[in-house]
């Protein structure tokens, strides 16, 4: 039943591809980076699905099935997904802080590669022990998001900085979320099953990839439309 929603999420990334490609070549002032990091993300992902979907990424542990396709998928995607935030944070800056461009993505590789080194351990308090590093390199960046970036954001006009609110909050509860599924799946304290866990896991996905995407693309391009953006 499971490979039902990862096909579904496939056929999703494919359909939202084609709105970014059609979207790009009327770009509305946005640059095309905004553009190429969402293909990226979408594709990637979607690849990684398939790859689930078939069944190519299970390795069987003692205690429970490890699908390391989550992983190879977030692994790309989550610095993409930082990335886009600071595009949105600093279109109207025309020096952009490579510093913090880099003190953000740097601590998602810990936050991702958390997850399979505590799925691989064998002891429970090897396994949470390493999962909570995996959450201290999420709150940095979360830190780092409504710290210095949110700095950054509010130096731009004002609909641009309202607009990095929004994206920033929903784009942080759904980070927060994926933690929450793992600690309640097999992975940790079992409240949640495998089946269940992966769906879960491709519902989050779909809201951050897919819908958080149009969401900042799209209100940006509103912005544009009404006057309201400025790129510089």
């Amino acid at each position: 039943m499971s490979e039902w929603w990862l096909w579904s999420y496939v056929i999703l990334c494919a359909a939202a591809l084609l709105l970014f490609i059609r979207w790009s070549r009327n770009p509305k002032g946005l640059p095309q980076s905004e553009y190429r990091g969402v293909f990226v993300i979408l594709a990637w992902s979607a690849i990684w699905h398939v790859v689930a979907a078939l069944g190519a990424s299970r390795t069987n542990t003692a205690d429970h099935i490890i699908d390391w396709s989550h992983y190879a998928d977030w692994i790309v995607t989550a610095p993409l997904l930082v990335f886009s935030l600071v595009l949105t944070a600093t279109h109207a800056i025309a020096e952009k802080r490579l510093g913090l461009v880099t003190a953000l993505i740097v601590p998602t590789f810990p936050m991702i590669l958390a997850g399979p080194v505590a799925e691989a351990m064998k002891s429970t308090a090897a396994r949470f022990t390493i999962y909570g590093i995996g959450v201290a390199a999420l709150a940095l960046v979360l830190g780092l998001i409504w710290g210095p970036l949110q700095a950054d954001a509010k130096r731009q006009p004002a609909p641009m900085a309202a607009h990095f609110i929004v994206v920033a909050l929903l784009l942080s509860l759904l980070w927060l979320a994926f933690p929450l599924v793992w600690i309640l799946g097999p992975p940790g304290v079992e409240m949640v099953d495998e089946h269940t866990s992966t769906i879960l896991f491709v519902v989050l996905s779909a809201l951050m990839k897919v819908g958080w995407s149009i969401v900042d693309v799209g209100r940006l391009r509103a912005m544009s439309d009404r006057g309201q953006l400025s790129v510089a």
